[in-house]
């Protein structure tokens, strides 16, 4: 316990107090600028600190089911397109006729933009939470299959070499060598993708919803009730940096093995 007490100080001393002062230093502006300070932005273009905090308390109801609904798309969307995506990338990787078969349209619809799509979900499946689940999933598939693809073509072939050499079969040379190789480098697609995810969901909420984040904004939008846009703004980054720290140190731990700056 002591030695974590003294990491935190060792790594406040170097710089971490940085992160405390930007975030104030963008507070004060805010409260600066807006009527809470000298009123440089009417509060119908750009809300208050206190507009914001009053929104918070007086929804406070509607919100918390708002972020349950919003979550759960999102985590369900990000954790099925992320397992795919490893899963195919490499079946793609080990198996020449499954990558002429999926290739194509693995490279055909990369770069096609998923929002594009939201028009024909929501006439094929409504409003319903299929489509958002399926547009987020989608979403983060290409990227993950992708880095995937990559990771394991960078793997230095001679620890494969090394494994066959010593009589590893595939299974092991896949487990012992690929697997541990390639989860670290996706660790930042990971994280990217949970920025896409909150991305597409924000999109498929606005776009057709009965609940949900998205929803409640673009609600909020049509009375110009800009204090509650705001929050629901601030919330997406909380949720976003929330769901990002969470991972990270997950897979941080679970990679805990690989050297790092």
């Amino acid at each position: 316990m002591s030695k974590k007490l003294e990491d935190k100080r060792l790594v406040f001393s170097q710089g971490g107090y940085l992160s405390i002062l930007s975030v104030l230093l963008v507070f004060i502006a805010w409260f600066t600028v807006t009527e809470d300070g000298l009123g440089l932005v009417r509060p119908v273009i750009f809300p208050s600190p206190s507009m914001v905090f009053e929104a918070a308390l007086s929804t406070s109801a509607l919100i918390g089911n708002d972020v349950l609904y919003t979550m759960f798309r999102v985590v369900t969307g990000l954790v099925t397109g992320v397992v795919l995506g490893i899963v195919v990338g490499v079946m793609v990787c080990f198996s020449e006729k499954i990558y002429y078969f999926l290739n194509p349209l693995i490279e055909s619809g990369r770069p096609v933009p998923v929002i594009a799509m939201i028009p024909f979900f929501l006439m094929w499946f409504g409003i319903g939470e299929l489509g958002k689940f399926l547009l987020v999933t989608l979403g983060v598939f290409f990227i993950i299959v992708i880095n995937t693809i990559e990771s394991i073509r960078n793997v230095p072939p001679i620890y494969v070499k090394a494994g066959q050499t010593l009589g590893a079969n595939k299974a092991n040379i896949f487990r012992k060598i690929i697997l541990p190789s390639i989860i670290p480098s996706l660790i930042g697609p990971i994280r990217v993708c949970i920025a896409i995810s909150f991305t597409l969901v924000v999109a498929a909420e606005f776009m057709g919803a009965q609940a949900g984040m998205g929803y409640r904004i673009l609600q909020a939008r049509k009375m110009f009730n800009t204090d509650v846009i705001f929050l629901g703004v601030v919330m997406f980054g909380l949720l976003s940096a929330l769901v990002d720290a969470a991972i990270r140190k997950s897979l941080n731990y679970i990679t805990r093995w690989t050297e790092r700056a």
